[in-house]
């Protein structure tokens, strides 16, 4: 009988790889360590299997050079940080960047993709379930505030809202009613859980990609139509009465912002209009090479208020790491999304254009070059463009 050793070498060490990444995407929802735990061990199989060799062969130089400054950049950024302590904390992130090269190598094709997206449906219907039955008051949140899996909504949102894109995408693919229903019920209930998460920035976002969301569902249906059902779908959604408290709350606090504003004072009990003036500040003042990784915090210090990060990918790039930083987001994002856009006709050519969207947008409210979850999920995606052209389907065996 063959030992636990033995059964070990004769698995397909691409199948082992592709299992921990699907596991990845279906527990991406419910935190940060157990989609760490399941790549932690596709890293170390893709490293001692010895696949990493290969990665040159595989993966397009021209794909590859975005990546570069993402790399480079934090420990550059360090030689002349002004918070060493942050700055390393944030220098360190960089480590998740060779997810790339796993997601780039895979040995991937169609059905293995829709594996994968199916999946990482299942972990979000399960967020989505979990949070209805803590708003019905069944079981108690884990976390008061997030609902579902008690993960920080920031990042949930923007995982329901590439669920939502990729689902609808998917249904204008799908002929047979009974998997269009299946496809429908995921839809409502990411929806249902994007509208209890309490996210100011996702409501905006979903407004604005919500075009696609319904030119998917109803691709055979006149423009006029689509545009009508599309009000309907926003008025509906915002009508939500916590979506309407949310938003009632967030107009109280600007009119507040307003008043002091017009005062001349700085509003630092509702941050957002504070922090991005002092980050063009800061970018004003040091537009060559910024102030370097995660220094935001002592030009804000000497003002009584400490902001470790603007809460905005490019103002975060500028103000760290000047012009270079900056071009570096356009770089990757502009690579990402025009690579995607080519291939946006196939599944995992709308899903990584889809994810692309709503990261580059989800950038203009937080720092989801900065988040783990969001940072996990750009990098596995950024890879996925290596597998959009036919030329560049090769597999690692």
């Amino acid at each position: 009988m063959l030992n636990v050793r033995d059964k070990f070498a004769d698995l397909d060490k691409n199948d082992i790889i592709f299992g921990c990444v699907v596991l990845t995407f279906l527990l991406l929802p419910t935190g940060t360590a157990p989609p760490l735990i399941t790549l932690g061990i596709a890293l170390a199989v893709w490293v001692f299997s010895g696949k990493f060799i290969q990665i040159i062969s595989v993966f397009k130089p021209s794909l590859l050079f975005p990546v570069i400054p993402f790399l480079v950049l934090p420990w550059l950024g360090l030689l002349y940080s002004q918070n060493m302590e942050l700055g390393l904390d944030y220098a360190l992130k960089t480590k998740y960047w060779v997810i790339v090269f796993v997601s780039a190598g895979l040995s991937l094709d169609k059905k293995r993709f829709e594996t994968l997206i199916n999946w990482f449906w299942v972990g979000l219907t399960i967020g989505a379930i979990l949070a209805f039955l803590q708003v019905a008051s069944v079981i108690d949140p884990v976390n008061d505030g997030h609902l579902g899996f008690g993960v920080v909504h920031t990042l949930v949102s923007m995982y329901l809202i590439i669920g939502v894109l990729t689902v609808s995408f998917q249904f204008s693919k799908i002929n047979t009613w009974k998997h269009r229903f299946l496809l429908l019920f995921f839809l409502v209930a990411f929806l249902f859980h994007l509208a209890v998460l309490r996210s100011r920035s996702s409501y905006i976002i979903f407004a604005m990609l919500s075009p696609m969301v319904i030119n998917n569902l109803m691709y055979n249906f006149s423009r006029k139509i689509q545009i009508g059902t599309c009000l309907l779908l926003m008025v509906a959604f915002f009508a939500s009465p916590i979506v309407r408290d949310e938003m009632a709350r967030t107009y109280v606090h600007f009119k507040i912002s307003k008043e002091k504003i017009l005062k001349g004072e700085d509003v630092v009990h509702f941050p957002r209009i504070y922090i991005t003036k002092e980050a063009l500040l800061v970018i004003k003042k040091n537009p060559l090479v910024g102030i370097g990784t995660g220094s935001l915090t002592e030009p804000t210090r000497l003002k009584g208020e400490i902001i470790h990060h603007p809460h905005n990918n490019i103002l975060y790039m500028g103000t760290s790491y000047g012009i270079f930083g900056i071009a570096a987001c356009f770089w990757l994002f502009g690579t990402m999304f025009f690579q995607s856009w080519q291939s946006r006709d196939s599944l995992i050519g709308y899903y990584t254009m889809s994810t692309c969207i709503v990261l580059f947008l989800a950038g203009m409210f937080d720092t989801p070059l900065l988040n783990t979850g969001t940072l996990v999920l750009l990098a596995l995606s950024y890879g996925f463009i290596n597998h959009l052209k036919p030329e560049n389907h090769k597999q690692m065996r």
